[in-house]
């Protein structure tokens, strides 16, 4: 019966390293290409998720969440708990988007997850080949994605982690009865420091995505290449006066365009209210500014962002993410954090103080390694500078 998951495991150790050598193979491909001009489904350059719309869409470096599954699949991986993901987009005139995706963590075999978009465009007037009126008709896109992701590297009690995920898409662009189809794949990578180094890095992130690498979109004798990307970011969670902060910097690189970048920041107070504000130099519509704002309940977010078209409007970007269950920091990453402090606590010969961080290190992790034995040294240098 333990040959089934060892089997499991084994499978999916050998999938994850294909797809890192083929994704090498995939960037290196597009690094070389400068094919700029027109290529199709441009839906799929929508960003997804209010979050990631209010700061400036800079997430490939974030990635902590559902929404992962669009951004950075490596920010998958890391998931603590099971995630569904809902977003509906009120764009320009009558065009509107549908997002949901929903993401799976498992303790030994990585994250699974399932999304799709779905962006509608209305009715509109159309005309035949001759430039002749043929009444109303409609167009929408469609895009069916799963993902995987895994650590390649992880230290719990460091906080330390490298990431890798990948998406294969399914993508539809349907006008009126005539439709095309493609396939395609995104892959990532996602760098968490944590407490190396001295901790030097804590709080900061760094990513890369490729998106779209796949085939291409055929309209009866034409055929369009899908809009491939390489983007990289970086990201900084932390507390400025008691608030928990973080921010972000993408740049982005298209096949079809120039070169673009986006960034964020989102602050949280009492840990249930979020405002954000972003900018991405990204589009041809508005002044790139963005804003938004969220409310958590528990289990339960709601995120709202707004994006200025100047004198076309504007759009708005409404989700709600649900996390199945409540999730604290991990006990053994805070352990490290207060056993660190003490050691540079008792390096300044605060011993009184280092004993306090050892004792708070040993109440979260008994088994931490060193915790014990530093409070007994702690002890001792106390005792000879305070002798009876």
């Amino acid at each position: 019966m333990n040959k089934i998951p060892h089997f499991a495991s084994n499978l999916c150790m050998n999938i994850r390293w294909m797809c890192i050598l083929g994704l090498a193979v995939a960037v290196s491909r597009v690094a070389d290409a400068s094919d700029a001009g027109t290529s199709s489904a441009q839906f799929l350059k929508l960003g997804i998720g209010p979050r990631a719309i209010a700061m400036g869409e800079a997430q490939v470096a974030v990635a902590d969440d559902v929404y992962a599954t669009y951004w950075n699949p490596a920010g998958l991986a890391r998931l603590p708990t099971k995630e569904a993901g809902f977003v509906q987009n009120q764009y320009l005139q009558s065009i509107s988007q549908l997002f949901a995706a929903f993401a799976y963590p498992t303790d030994k075999l990585g994250t699974f997850a399932g999304s799709f978009s779905y962006l509608n465009y209305g009715r509109f007037q159309g005309y035949d080949a001759g430039g002749s009126p043929i009444g109303s008709i409609g167009a929408n896109d469609l895009d069916v994605a799963a993902s995987y992701a895994t650590s390649l590297f992880y230290d719990r009690s460091l906080g330390s982690s490298l990431s890798f995920g990948v998406t294969g898409k399914w993508i539809q662009e349907k006008l009126d009865t005539v439709s095309a189809k493609a396939y395609a794949m995104d892959g990532g990578v996602l760098f968490k420091p944590g407490l190396r180094w001295g901790g030097i890095l804590e709080g900061w992130k760094a990513g890369a995505t490729i998106r779209n690498l796949g085939t291409e979109l055929k309209y009866d004798t034409e055929s369009f290449p899908l809009p491939r990307s390489l983007d990289a970011g970086i990201s900084y969670t932390g507390n400025i006066m008691r608030e928990g902060v973080t921010w972000a910097l993408d740049v982005h690189q298209p096949n079809d365009g120039s070169r673009s970048f986006g960034t964020g920041v989102e602050v949280w107070t009492l840990q249930t209210f979020v405002l954000r504000a972003g900018y991405t130099s990204r589009g041809d519509i508005g002044n790139g500014l963005r804003v938004g704002a969220g409310i958590r309940f528990k289990t339960v977010q709601v995120d709202y962002a707004y994006a200025s078209a100047k004198d076309l409007g504007g759009t708005n970007y409404i989700g709600l993410t649900v996390r199945f269950k409540q999730v604290s920091a991990d006990p053994v990453f805070l352990s490290q954090k207060h056993y660190d402090k003490g050691m540079e606590l008792f390096r300044r010969r605060r011993f009184t103080e280092a004993l306090v961080e050892f004792n708070k290190s040993l109440e979260l992790d008994p088994q931490h390694p060193d915790s014990l034995k530093m409070m007994k040294q702690t002890y001792e240098q106390i005792k000879i500078l305070t002798p009876e």
